[in-house]
Formats: structure tokens, C-alpha cells, sequence
């Protein structure tokens, strides 16, 4: 009896052919066992970066122009996290940037923040590195890095988002996330109470009346004057 086994490489597929010599010397193939083989701890243990998702964007769901806001990457599914380079792209004619600070899972790390650069048209982009000098973060929920914002007073109205993404060899994968939210137009400077204006009328009409009102001469009677030449 023979036993050959082949395998091929690299696609967990293990197959067995097993023959038996007939008796004119040929092989008889008595039998075919196939069986695919997954094996959770290769997997883990190839040599590929942490992947921990879902991601979310948290923000408000609205704000009007001029408001101050705030935006956080959200991981849902923190795993193994070590180190996380980040990239955030937003439209620079609706927020102006005013800083990062790390999140709420991340509260043990360091962060550096680059300076906002152009990517195109009126978008910015900044990188953001995240690294703790202890032990991994694993196993919990909430924001890795949360970043301020000012929503210009001329803001065009409507939907704007916040892009995140990992960069390029990031230790951490990030997929491109993105979230956002909706302008409102800032009120109108309100209109004068209608006590207040019936006050401030009937002040201009006293003293448009003062102003007009005759000055009183006084003349002297014939008698008296005459009284005064003697």
C-alpha cells in the first residue's frame, strides 16, 4: 500500500489519495478525501495589521453658522490598538479647524496633529498620530481622537461631511469613515419689542415739540416806559 498526500499552497486544502498496487502492478485509485481546512490562529498570526471596526463619525446632527462644534472618530470594536496614523479630510469653506485631543479610549496616548493642507478646491486635510507607550487598548468602545471646529458665519446651507481614514502602512486599519452634518442659517438679529418702540416714539415727539415751541417776548407798556424817561 501507498500514501500520498498534496496540498496546495497557501489554499488550506488538504488532499489525500490513497492507492493500492492491483495484482498486474498497476495503482488502483481506491479513494478521494477532501477537506478544507480554516485555521483561526493562522490567521491571526499572519503577519497583517490590527483591523478593528465598525468606525462611525460623532457629531451633531445639526448647528447654525457661527456655532462651535465638535467631531470624534468613533470605533465601536476597539482592538489591539497600539498605534492608529490618521488622515481627516473636511471642506474648509463651511468649518475652520481648531484642534485635536485625544478620545476616550486614547486618553492614555500621545497625539501629534499636523497643520491643515490643501488636497483640492477648498478641501483640507490633516494627520493625526495616535501612540501609547503601555499596553494595548483592547476590547472597549468610544471615540479615538476628537477634533473642534468653527462653522463659518457664511457657511454655504446643507449637508457637510468629515472623511477619516488610515493612512497608508497605518499600525492600526482604519477604513475611509465618514459622517457629518447639516447647516442651519443663524437667526436674524430680532426686531425691537413694541413696548420699547412706543418709548423711544413718544421720546422723539417730546423733542421735536420742545424744539418748535415760540419763545415769549415781553414788551413794555407806553406807561411804563414814560414812567422810566421822567
Amino acid at each position: 500500500m501507498g500514501y500520498r498526500r498534496n496540498e496546495a499552497p497557501g489554499a488550506g486544502v488538504l488532499s489525500s489519495r490513497m492507492r493500492f498496487n492491483n495484482p498486474n502492478g498497476g495503482l488502483m485509485k481506491t479513494g478521494l478525501i477532501a477537506a478544507r481546512v480554516l485555521s483561526l490562529g493562522m490567521v491571526l498570526s499572519a503577519a497583517h495589521s490590527a483591523w478593528a471596526m465598525p468606525f462611525s463619525v460623532g457629531a451633531p446632527v445639526s448647528a447654525e453658522q457661527g456655532a462651535s462644534i465638535s467631531a470624534s472618530l468613533v470605533d465601536d470594536g476597539v482592538a489591539q490598538l497600539e498605534a492608529a496614523d490618521i488622515l481627516l479630510t473636511f471642506d474648509s469653506a463651511v468649518f475652520t479647524y481648531l484642534g485635536a485631543a485625544v478620545g476616550s479610549v486614547t486618553s492614555g496616548f500621545s497625539l501629534v496633529a499636523g497643520s491643515p493642507v490643501s488636497v483640492g478646491g477648498t478641501l483640507l486635510q490633516v494627520e493625526l498620530s495616535l501612540a501609547t507607550s503601555g499596553a494595548a487598548v483592547d476590547g472597549v468602545s468610544g471615540s479615538l481622537v476628537d477634533l473642534s471646529f468653527l462653522i463659518k458665519s457664511n457657511a454655504p446651507l446643507g449637508f457637510s461631511e468629515f472623511v477619516f481614514a488610515g493612512k497608508p502602512l497605518s499600525d492600526y486599519d482604519i477604513p475611509i469613515t465618514s459622517g457629518g452634518i447639516t447647516v442651519t442659517q443663524a437667526p436674524t438679529q430680532s426686531a425691537p419689542e413694541p413696548v420699547s418702540t412706543a418709548l423711544v416714539g413718544v421720546g422723539i415727539l417730546a423733542l421735536a415739540a420742545g424744539r418748535r415751541r415760540p419763545t415769549r417776548t415781553v414788551t413794555p407798556r407806553h406807561d411804563q416806559v414814560a414812567l422810566a424817561v421822567q
